[in-house]
């Protein structure tokens, strides 16, 4: 059966993943994109470099059933991930860290590689077509808002989540699937800057560091990190922070604490060695060397040392002490997180038991499948959202394959 149909609504990373194998193997998918150009959200991953997936990859680096995730990761693991795009002539390399980015460190060359490819093998693509419904009846049968329509046997919803709207995050994929049956659990932004006092970082707008972080909720810890540091207007990110957003959107409005230690490795003497060694020092520059100099001012008054004409000599053992806690342990409240527009994925999604943990295929309807960030399936930060992409279209192309065969 090689004629069978097959629509794949979105042109994101899943869809287009999806269109390359069913091509590949003398399918000829229908990719039907929202948008006026396949692959938006694409082009912002990875800072613009697209962090394509990490060589260590594994089920614990994902929030979701971990069944399915086993399932996706162990048929397409990152090592196959790299074989593939050498295949459609994106050659990658790992760095080291395990995250993995396209020999040009551009992420268009990925997109390129793999628009370029699907249309090579025979994937037609049709942009601006907005799903306005998707119905049943002996086929499925798909309508565009402006009247088009598409007939298909086989039907994969891969339209994305509700993050970054400006790059083609939406709700239609949710919507699609509630109209089948399945359930859409609850959605939150996933890997997103934290908003905290702005007073407290006003003077830290831009600098960015290394160091550990810890979230609280009372007591109670909820994650901790580490990695790179980003202040911004009234805002922490940079990776560290931004792998915290899930667990402070879970907490539904309980007041979190984020802990930030600049010095991770600091003896407990830190500040008395440096008082003695540069006891010339005003407290204006004291912590530079150790952190930016605006930092270091902010963390001398948020110690409750001063002035910062003071000089490092003048320091009593309560100050020194002071200055050490908060240097390796500044606490900022969590206010919450920034929301969809400036978050990288969603957490929520379809609900993962409405589909086979094998095939994504729709447990409601046969012949539709799901994947992607639709699902209800969320990675850290460092090249794991975009491997569960590839990933979890994988299963579904390759069962389409087996019935194409078949």
């Amino acid at each position: 059966m090689r004629n069978m149909r097959i629509a794949i609504i979105g042109g994101g990373a899943a869809g287009l993943m999806a269109a390359c194998l069913l091509a590949r193997q003398g399918l000829r998918p229908t990719l039907l994109e929202k948008q006026s150009r396949v692959g938006r959200k694409l082009l912002s991953t990875g800072n613009g470099r697209c962090n394509l997936t990490n060589l260590n990859a594994s089920e614990r680096d994902y929030h979701g059933d971990e069944r399915y995730v086993k399932a996706a990761l162990s048929a397409f693991t990152p090592r196959d991930a790299m074989d593939f795009f050498a295949s459609i002539g994106v050659e990658c390399a790992p760095d080291a860290e395990g995250r993995v980015y396209p020999l040009s460190n551009a992420a268009a060359g990925v997109l390129d590689g793999l628009r370029l490819y699907a249309a090579e093998q025979g994937c037609e693509t049709l942009t601006e077509f907005e799903v306005a419904s998707v119905q049943r009846r002996r086929d499925f049968v798909i309508i565009a808002r402006d009247g088009r329509r598409v007939q298909a046997d086989c039907v994969l919803v891969a339209c994305g989540g509700m993050a970054a709207p400006k790059l083609g995050g939406c709700t239609d994929g949710y919507h699609i699937l509630e109209g089948f049956g399945h359930r859409i659990t609850p959605r939150l932004p996933a890997i997103a800057a934290l908003k905290t006092d702005p007073e407290a970082v006003r003077a830290l707008k831009g600098i960015r560091m290394h160091g550990e972080l810890e979230l609280y909720c009372g007591e109670r810890l909820l994650r901790r990190e580490a990695g790179e540091i980003l202040f911004g207007e009234g805002s922490v990110s940079g990776i560290a922070a931004m792998q915290l957003a899930r667990a402070v959107n879970l907490q539904k409005g309980r007041p979190c604490t984020l802990k930030l230690n600049f010095w991770p490795d600091a003896p407990e003497n830190a500040i008395d060695r440096r008082a003695e060694l540069l006891p010339k020092r005003p407290l204006d520059d004291f912590l530079s060397g150790v952190v930016p100099k605006r930092l270091g001012q902010v963390l001398i008054k948020a110690a409750g040392v001063g002035p910062l004409s003071m000089l490092a000599g003048e320091l009593d053992a309560k100050q020194r002490t002071a200055i050490q806690r908060t240097l390796t342990g500044w606490t900022l409240p969590v206010k919450s997180t920034l929301g969809f527009d400036a978050a990288q994925v969603t957490c929520g999604g379809a609900e993962l038991k409405g589909f086979d943990p094998d095939t994504l295929e729709s447990r409601h309807e046969s012949g539709l499948f799901a994947a992607g960030e639709l699902l209800d399936v969320d990675g850290d930060c460092g090249g794991f959202n975009l491997h569960w992409a590839w990933a979890s279209a994988n299963l579904v192309a390759r069962e389409l394959i087996r019935r194409a065969e078949n």
